[in-house]
């Protein structure tokens, strides 16, 4: 394989080779990541909650409103 050169000798044309380098090191990176991450994401946590207690709450007089296209206005 080969590998770009940093004097490409004048030419004009970019340098057509991808450098692999970073990749590998990134997925390297990840796969290392992930190896730790793994168990962590399978280990449970009990969590005590308390019960709730609201009621469903009754409004006695509710507001109404209509809106008509013929009404007055009055501000």
């Amino acid at each position: 394989m080969s590998f770009g050169q940093l004097d490409r000798g004048g030419s004009s044309q970019p340098m057509s080779e991808i450098n692999m380098t970073p990749l590998v090191d990134v997925m390297l990176v990840l796969l290392i990541i992930f190896i730790v991450t793994a168990p962590l994401l399978t280990h449970n946590v009990k969590v005590n909650l308390p019960k709730a207690q609201a009621t469903a709450s009754t409004i006695e007089n509710p507001l109404k409103i209509t809106l008509a296209r013929d009404a007055e206005r009055s501000i």
